[in-house]
């Protein structure tokens, strides 16, 4: 299996440039849209809508692999794939590893950068 790092922290360093503080606001304003398409991810999910689906999954990739969140992006963009051959119980398939690199990642932002 191949792994995907929880946070590519260099990728991250490209685009603050080292700024912390931008580092910061920027994993603040991630996390609380993640965590915002997570749960619309949830909904469209529960609601069998598998265009919505489709939907939060990208914009979850989109912004995970903009910011170095690399395992979330990789398991949004699987969940998209899914529902993009209109697969809704494989993309369901794919929601745990999802929430796994959910809570990975949180777990890693909680940590102070090296």
């Amino acid at each position: 299996m191949n792994t995907v790092p929880v946070l590519d922290r260099t990728q991250l360093l490209e685009i603050t440039g080292g700024d912390a503080q931008f580092e910061r606001e920027l994993l603040d304003t991630y996390r609380a849209s993640a965590t915002a398409i997570l749960a619309r991810l949830e909904q469209a999910f529960a609601a069998g809508d598998l265009v919505q689906v489709l939907r939060e999954a990208h914009a979850l990739k989109g912004a995970s692999l903009n910011v170095g969140a690399s395992a979330m992006g990789r398991c949004a963009g699987e969940i998209e794939s899914a529902a993009r051959a209109g697969d809704l119980a494989l993309a369901s398939a794919q929601t745990q590893s999802l929430a796994d690199a959910a809570t990975s990642l949180w777990a890693e932002l909680a940590r102070p950068s090296a």
